[in-house]
Order: structure tokens, then sequence, then C-alpha cells
């Protein structure tokens, strides 16, 4: 009697089941079936016998690259999945960091856990903190059950270190003449450009740089370190979604071509009672074909589109609206519980759909309107009632994307660019963060300019507000705050390979506001962003001496309190205004100011043309004279002011 087994034949014992040869047989053929079993197991058969399941792992990516981030900032985290793709579970025993520089990168989220079971995933973030200028490579590691060994992600990335660029550093003029066509009503000489600025500031040499006809160094050249521009958003961003950087690269090519440094004063709006600066795309309302409510639902109807909302429309989502002159509740009231400000919604609000070219949809004050055909709509803005103009709405979500939108644009079109050595953006007036101007005791416009703002939502205090310094502030400057501070924090999240920095305001001034640029540059030590003060003037040495706050937000005290930290901050000031060398003005004698301002650690020193030029141009006879600024000693001042932060 015989069996066949996979494809052989067993011979079977004569003699009675249970009888010796068939315990022999019954063993012998146990361990050989033991044996193939074990050779499969070692490589010698299938890794896994049929019939049996097994987990296969795949990862997302095999390396993660952080790029370049400044020394002792953390990076925004990079994410790699791990997926079981197999039909068994996947056992996970360890996931570390090794390699050569383990200790620059962090897990900063891990949501793996000890296993996986068959088709599903986990993710784990990685952060990246250079500790110093230099290249960190590392790998992260996560050993498994999965039979191939463990599994690898590369980890590299660069660190730089902000505070010694070489960049951020020295005195700049402050919005130097680009042509001769500004002299006359700049209250500059004739050919202020071509015959005065370009031979003293610009030459270095005979025929350097070459084609402005220069034919030796410059008087003042080997003492100005570069020119600072300011520049209004409507310049760069003329059209909605448009960016355009041709005129400022114009400006800025003939301090390129002498080597020399280039920074930006980015305005959203102006610094005076008008604002010309901020984008009519953005300012200007269109008219209303027609608006209606139902169920609390705006629907706004228009012809001309919805070019205003920043952005592409398909995301206005979340943005906001303004509407006047529709007659209806649609307005508003004037109150802060009915602004005339509506919220854009789409499809994830009942009852609203998604916008389209000439239809958005927004939430109501609730009920049902009939519809209108007339009114505007557009951006909310505000300020009428104030003395700046009018304004975007700062804190509201409609500025907020489109200012970021254009400091993202700036740090990205010179972010290559050898010769920028810093970027400035303003979040308020000018190149400034107080909000507007209006707002003091001895402006006529204090209480209808304060009605306004918390109307709007600046604030829930109503008119007047508690002066600075009282406990009632810390509420009227709240939303101002968490504002300024998201924007910085933006800005630090940008990586930009150029410091950026932000001026420290006052909301009002009279009485001063102290602890709104107090805790901006708070925020800006926390972040790594620079700060400054557009205020230096002839009685900050003196406050300084008898312990008073220095003008325009006390910067002394809080230059001398973040002077020390590391990776140091760009701490700048620019001059009140003109200087008067023989005193009779509040800017005051540069003489007494400039060692003033590097003795307190002032890295960056903004001064005015006219003050540049009555220093080191015989010829000159502006606002201020070459005689009266070599009388009062501005000369040896200069000298020795770039030679300690040049």
């Amino acid at each position: 009697m015989s069996l066949w087994v996979r494809g052989s034949i067993w011979r079977l014992p004569t003699d009675a089941p249970g009888g010796p040869r068939w315990r022999f047989l019954l063993a012998s053929r146990f361990l050989m079936i033991a044996s193939l079993g074990f050779l499969a197991s070692c490589g010698g058969g299938s890794a896994t016998p049929s019939g049996l399941s097994a987990p296969v792992v795949t990862i997302s990516a095999a390396n993660l690259d952080f790029g370049a981030w400044r020394v002792s900032t953390t990076s925004t985290a990079l994410s790699v999945t791990f997926t079981n793709s197999g039909s068994g579970v996947l056992t996970i025993s360890g996931i570390t960091i090794g390699g050569p520089n383990p200790g620059a990168y962090a897990l900063s989220q891990n949501n793996c856990g000890t296993s996986l079971s068959p088709g599903s995933n986990c993710t784990m973030n990685v952060t990246f903190s250079p500790p110093s200028s230099a290249s960190y490579s590392a790998s992260l590691t996560i050993t498994d059950n999965a039979g191939k060994g463990p599994q690898t992600v590369g980890l590299s990335g660069s660190g730089f270190t902000v505070g010694s660029l070489g960049q951020a550093h020295g005195m700049f003029m402050l919005d130097p003449p680009t042509g001769d066509g500004i002299c006359a009503t700049a209250g500059y000489p004739p050919n202020c450009y071509t015959q005065h600025l370009v031979p003293t500031m610009i030459c270095t040499g005979t025929d350097t740089p070459a084609g402005y006809g220069c034919s030796k160094a410059g008087a003042g050249e080997p003492y100005l370190k570069g020119a600072a521009f300011h520049v209004a958003w409507d310049t760069l961003n003329p059209s909605n979604g448009t960016y355009d950087f041709t005129q400022v690269d114009k400006f800025i090519q003939p301090w390129s071509d002498s080597g020399k440094l280039v920074s930006f004063v980015i305005e959203p709006t102006s610094f005076g009672t008008t604002n010309d600066v901020t984008p009519a795309w953005y300012l200007a309302p269109v008219n209303i074909s027609n608006v209606s409510q139902t169920g609390g639902i705006i629907t706004v109807q228009t012809s001309a589109g919805f070019g205003f909302l920043p952005g592409v429309l398909s995301s206005a989502a979340g943005l906001e609206i303004q509407i006047a002159g529709t007659g209806t509740l649609l307005d508003g009231d004037g109150t802060p519980a009915n602004p005339g400000i509506w919220v854009v919604c789409d499809h994830n609000t009942s009852g609203c759909q998604d916008p389209s070219a000439q239809t958005i949809y927004a939430v109501g004050p609730g009920g049902s309107t009939t519809a209108v055909a007339g009114g505007t709509v557009g951006n909310p803005v505000y300020g009428s009632a104030c003395a700046s103009g009018i304004l975007p709405i700062q804190w509201g979500p409609n500025f907020i994307k489109a200012w970021q939108q254009v400091i993202a644009q700036v740090v990205q079109h010179y972010g290559s660019n050898t010769n920028v050595s810093y970027l400035r953006f303003g979040m308020g007036v000018g190149g400034q963060t107080n909000p507007t101007y209006g707002l003091a005791d001895s402006d006529p416009t204090q209480a209808a300019c304060q009605a306004q703002m918390t109307t709007y939502g600046f604030t829930t205090v109503t008119p007047l507000w508690p002066q600075p310094g009282t406990s009632g502030w810390s509420q009227v400057s709240q939303v101002w705050l968490s504002f300024l501070q998201s924007m910085i924090q933006y800005e630090k999240l940008l990586n930009s390979p150029h410091p950026i920095m932000i001026t420290t305001s006052g909301i009002q001034f009279g009485p001063s506001d102290l602890s709104t640029p107090d805790a901006t540059a708070s925020y800006t030590a926390t972040d790594g962003i620079g700060f400054g003060n557009q205020g230096l003037q002839q009685n900050d040495p003196i406050n300084f001496a008898a312990g008073k706050p220095c003008s325009g937000g006390d910067w002394c005290a809080n230059f001398q309190k973040y002077e020390g930290q590391n990776p140091p901050l760009l701490l700048e000031l620019q001059t009140l205004s003109l200087s008067s060398p023989t005193n009779v003005a509040p800017t005051g004698s540069l003489a007494n100011l400039l060692p003033f301002a590097t003795g307190l650690n002032a890295r960056v020193l903004e001064i005015y043309v006219d003050d540049w030029m009555c220093t080191y141009d015989s010829s000159w006879s502006g606002n201020n004279t070459y005689s009266a600024c070599t009388t009062a000693g501005y000369p040896a001042a200069f000298n020795a002011a770039a030679g300690q932060i040049n």
C-alpha cells in the first residue's frame, strides 16, 4: 500500500497502525515537513507561507529638505506619512533621529503609536533648529516588523545668522532723489541728483561706477552705507493679484552700481491727512446691481465683479464686505452690533452658495430684506471721522490677507538680492504701527474717531476711551496688539534671508501710549524681528538723562532692554524730520543726536537727504546749508557714527 504526498510516493508499513514501523514513518515525515518550514523562514523558500498575512511599509518621502533657516529659530514642520499597505498588523518598536547631527532636528508630532492595522497610516512631523551657520544632516529611523530592516528618511537643512549678515547695520540716506525732477518740490538745489547726489555719494572713483560721469570718489561716499526707500503699496500692487517691482528696481540701480546697500520701508497707507498709498482697487467700492436678504443670508449682485476682495474669489469665504447706500438695515446703523460689515460665506454655510463672478453671499443681520437695486459694496474701511483719510480696517481679515500677500511678494522678490540690507513693513499709518491719527487729547476729532473705531471692532470700549497707562487701556489696545503680534509671527514664518523689522508706535500720542510699543518690542524679540522708531529728536537725550521716556514710544528703554539678545536684533532709528543744526526745530542738531543714538546701540540710522548733503557737499544749499552743518560739527559726528556702526 502507498500514499502520494506533493509529488512523492510514501510506501506504507505492512504492520498494524500504531506498530513500530508506523511510528517511525510518522516521526521521520514530521521532521522532514518541519525542516522544510524552517528553510522557508530562513530564506530557503517563500518568506510568508501561503495563507499567512504580513505587513508592508510605504513611506511618503525618502528625504525631508528644510532649506535654510535662521540660527536659533525653529522651522515649520515637515511631515512624513507611514502607511501599512500589507495584510498583517505592523508593529512599531522605535522611532528615533540619528546620524551626524540629530540634535538639530526634533519630532514635533507623532501619532503612530506602536502598531498600524492593514490599510491605515500615521504621520510624523519633524522640525529643524540650526544651532549655527552650517549644514546639518540626520536621519529619521523607524524600526518595525515588516521584515526588511528599519525604515529611514534623510533629513537636511542649513542655518544662517541674521545678526551677522554684514548687511543690517550702518548709516542710510532716507529717500534720496532718483532724478532732478524732484529737486524743486523737495527744496533741494537745481540738479540735486546729477550735480550733487551722484558726485558726492554714488561716485567711488574716476569713472566708477561706469556711466555716472565720476571724476573722483565722493566726499560722503565712504561714510554712507546705502539708501532707504519708502515704497507705497499701490506702486508694488497696482491691481488685485498683480505685483510690479519695475519702478523700485530702477530707483535702487545707482546704489547697487556703486556697491552700496538698499533697504525698503513698505507702506500700506499714507503718512498724512489723506491716503493716496492704499491701491484704488482695494479702497474703491463697486455699485450694486441687486441686493437682498433671505433667512439671514445676503445675496449681492454687481456687474462690476468683486475684484476688490483680496486673492482669488473662490477663496473669499471668511472675508468681509461693507455695504452702504442701500437704504436698508444692510447699511448698518452706526453701532458695533450692526456696522454694515458682513462675512462672506460659501456652500459650507447653510443657505449660501459659492461666490461667482457677479454674485456673492454673506451672513446678514437676520430675517429678510426686500431686494434693492443700488448702493455700493467694497472692502471694509474707516477713517472719515479721523485725521488720516480713508483707511483699510487694518485689524480685519481683508487687510490682513492683502498685506500678508504684499509682504510675501517683497520677501520673495528681494530674497536673493545681495544689495538689500533690511525690509521694514508698516502696519498702520505710513511705515509706523499706529492705526491712524486724530486720537490724541488735543485732536478735535478724538471723540468721533474713537466712536468710529469702536463701531468697526477696534475695541469694545465705548468713547471716550480710558487714558494710556490706566487700568482700562489694556482693553482698548487688546485687538490691535493681537493684530500686530500675528503679523510679526507671519513675518517670522517667511524665513526671509534679509532681516525684517517693524516700527514701534503707540496707538495715540498725547498722552503717549507706552504699553503698545513695549508689547510690540517684546513680540519682535520673541520672533527675531527687528524694531525701531521714527522719532529721534533733541529732547531724547534730555529725557533719557532725567529718567523719562524718549519720544515716540520710549525706544531708549527698549533698545537697552533688548540690545544683548542673541542672536542680536536689528535696532533702527530715524530722525523725526530734517535736522536743525542750530537746534531751533524739534529734531535738533545731529552733532548731539548721532553719538546719543549709537551709544544706545542703534545699529541702523536713517538720515534725511539734506542732512547728508549739507555735511559732505560743499556746494549744497537746500533746507540746510553746508556752512551751517559744518559749523555745527556734523562732519565729525557723521564720521564717528559711521565708524561705529557701518
